[in-house]
């Protein structure tokens, strides 16, 4: 509660109360880790700590209160956005785990910079690194939350047009891959698997190893981070994929459920059925993507998931529009070194780009008048 100077003081006992009260931080809600300077003062905590205590929520805050004095505080401390409750000491409550690991996935780009504001706000990161956080892929929040930090995450990204994703780690089987095709790093994650006692017989270019256990990924990622080898172990759990449609016949079956499940105009379905391959869905779930895949299957029709952290692509830029706004926004999205002088009529940005940082800048291209062509590596 307040003291005279105005300021958050960890409250005294009233005369005569027992102090028979605890308040429990039950969800991290719409508060960020700007909460953890005020939380400083109730309890000698260092901000890790407090950090830790919020994305690990239910998780008790502060104990031996009156009932005055925990209600007071309370009142004040919701004002931030966490949400807490007020209880007996003697009722029991389950304490969070931190055993969740989380992910975003950005379906719509008219709130970009929202996105990456609150990402940055949320784990205390510069806007910068915010901005290549939310554009990887997988975008990887934050790791060691609990799952009601899982849940408040959601409910504050859905208005942004963002989902969240999320792992229980300790569970979790990873794939390892390799920015290019890259014999020597395949050599030494066949070594290390070995010697691991591990398997793995993968011949994609750059999906090295696939389908790992913690144990084993955890070792083989020690040994490349160690040797500075340029790859990437993503947790299974958090893929995201696109899905192509290779083969559709134009039965009323397929076409009534390109309209039904995707909202697709029925002339639309139509025309879209005698021009394959299309891309149906994009940035979708694993799990979402087997269901898709059975039902196009199931109608006669052949499709295929393409994972989404192993592509990379370019950008064919048209003629037209704000010339000088459009190399405004190649610049931001890009980096400076995609467009190194102006912006001409049409140009070629080779990338490589994420499919969100793609997708981020064709939107802010078209709403300049600037057309853009996706152009996968």
């Amino acid at each position: 509660m307040q003291n005279d100077s105005g300021t958050l003081s960890s409250p005294a006992t009233a005369q005569g109360d027992p102090a028979g009260f605890r308040l429990l931080v039950r969800s991290i809600g719409m508060a960020d880790l700007a909460l953890v300077p005020v939380l400083r003062r109730l309890r000698g905590s260092s901000d890790a700590e407090l950090a830790s205590l919020l994305y690990r929520a239910p998780a008790e805050l502060v104990s031996g209160l009156t009932h005055q004095a925990g209600t007071q505080l309370l009142d004040v401390l919701q004002q931030t956005g966490v949400e807490l409750e007020l209880m007996p000491a003697s009722e029991q409550f389950e304490p969070g785990q931190g055993n969740y690991e989380v992910s975003l996935a950005i379906k719509k780009f008219d709130q970009m910079a929202a996105v990456i504001d609150a990402t940055a706000r949320l784990v205390g990161l510069d806007t910068q690194t915010a901005k290549r956080v939310v554009c990887a892929t997988p975008a990887l929040l934050i790791g060691h939350v609990s799952l009601a930090t899982v849940d408040a995450l959601r409910r504050r990204y859905a208005p942004l047009g963002v989902e969240v994703d999320c792992s229980i780690t300790s569970q979790a089987r990873f794939d390892l891959f390799t920015e290019s095709h890259d014999p020597r790093t395949r050599q030494l994650v066949q070594q290390l698997l070995a010697e691991a006692g591990s398997r793995s017989d993968v011949r994609d270019a750059q999906l090295v190893a696939c389908d790992l256990d913690g144990r084993v990924a955890k070792r083989i990622w020690d040994e490349l981070s160690r040797r500075s080898e340029r790859a990437q172990m993503v947790n299974r759990d958090l893929h995201r994929c696109d899905v192509i449609v290779e083969r559709a016949p134009a039965s009323e079956g397929m076409l009534s459920y390109l309209v039904n499940s995707f909202g697709m105009p029925a002339r639309t379905a139509e025309r879209v059925v005698q021009q394959t391959p299309f891309v149906l869905a994009e940035n979708v779930s694993l799990g979402a993507t087997s269901e898709i895949l059975a039902q196009i299957e199931a109608h006669g029709g052949k499709a295929a998931g393409v994972l989404l952290a192993q592509r990379r692509y370019g950008l064919n830029v048209g003629p037209g529009g704000d010339r000088q706004l459009a190399k405004v926004w190649i610049e931001t999205i890009a980096g400076r070194e995609a467009l190194p002088g102006g912006c001409p009529d049409s140009v070629r940005l080779p990338g490589p780009l994420t499919k969100t940082q793609a997708r981020w800048l064709q939107y802010e291209l078209k709403a300049i008048g600037v057309p853009s062509q996706l152009v996968e590596r």
